[in-house]
């Protein structure tokens, strides 16, 4: 990303440096948000850079309000500014503190497993979290027989189908919106057009899209894949910002995506003036906070996700002679 900085991003470098503020951004941000952060990149990454962030005064997070709930629970007392507070996770939705308590009762003994796109209040009830790129290796390192998971039903039959653990859904109808957009014609389509390019699904698909991609991984996963792989061309089924991110950070190569229409609506209500508001006023109405009772617990389950590697290699794919 070298496109010449615009004088709404000069002002906001300005301040973000007079203010010690840390921006963090999803990978489904708006490019223009991913110029000014100080760093990029999915669930997981994030996290921990939410709990580096000694030395820094303030942390925008720009995504969606759960990640933003998360990072406060990390910052260690740094406080946590969401730039559009409405900016809300529809898989979120699926699941709350009561329906992981009544699946409980019904699975009396089985581990809880909340994938990170959750609320707060979700995430106090969960004995484990995880990301998408962590999910199978959390799974595992649990060591039993059965699990509780949710809320994405996808990402449930990703981790059922690699691993032996027995994996109930905690919603049968819980998914992403954008992700289930993708169609396995439409990819299949795609690589009959682009016999060369390498097409990478992210677990939140739908099983029938992953079946037919060379790689299922995170976005963080399909980062390192085109920077590793020798490959020039690439088929991404994932929200449209990580398309775009890859081929500006990365024109020597062609990054096709699955689906031209894949936006998260939510993810885009962040705007660069909302990030130069927080810096110039510090506006309450931005701060992100989680009951006290129930940051501890989830302070405790995120540090613990975050000992989990949960990155997964990049796969280097041969390029076919």
């Amino acid at each position: 990303m070298t496109s010449e900085m615009t004088d709404l991003q000069k002002r906001i470098m300005k301040l973000k440096n007079e203010r010690k503020a840390l921006i963090l951004a999803h990978n489904y941000q708006t490019l223009d948000i991913q110029e000014i952060a100080d760093f990029v990149g999915d669930s997981l990454q994030l996290a921990r850079k939410s709990a580096e962030g000694n030395g820094f005064d303030i942390i925008i997070f720009a995504g969606v309000r759960f990640m933003a709930e998360m990072a406060a629970v990390l910052a260690n007392e740094i406080p946590v500014y969401i730039p559009a507070p409405a900016a809300l996770c529809p898989l979120a939705a699926y699941v709350n503190a009561e329906t992981i308590r009544k699946v409980r009762r019904e699975h009396p003994g089985v581990p809880v497993v909340i994938y990170v796109n959750t609320t707060a209040d979700a995430k106090s009830e969960a004995d484990y979290i995880c990301t998408s790129g962590s999910a199978v290796e959390v799974v595992e390192s649990i060591g039993a027989d059965k699990v509780l998971f949710g809320p994405d039903a996808n990402l449930a039959e990703y981790v059922r189908r690699r691993t032996k653990v027995e994996v109930i859904d905690i919603t049968s109808k819980g998914h992403c919106y954008v992700h289930q957009q993708f169609d396995e014609a439409q990819i299949l389509l795609l690589k009959e057009e682009h016999p060369n390019a390498i097409a990478i699904a992210h677990p939140e698909c739908p099983p029938d899209v992953q079946d037919v991609a060379d790689i299922v991984g995170s976005t963080g996963m399909m980062a390192r894949t085109v920077v590793q792989s020798p490959h020039k061309k690439f088929i991404i089924a994932t929200e449209l910002g990580m398309v775009q991110q890859l081929q500006a950070c990365h024109p020597e190569k062609t990054i096709i995506p699955a689906y031209d229409h894949a936006v998260c609506r939510q993810m885009k209500k962040n705007k660069l003036e909302q990030i130069l508001e927080i810096l110039e006023n510090l506006p309450e109405a931005n701060l992100v906070s989680v009951p006290k009772d129930k940051e501890e617990h989830i302070r405790t389950i995120l540090e613990q996700m975050n000992r989990v590697k949960g990155q997964g290699p990049a796969v280097p794919v041969p390029v076919e002679s």
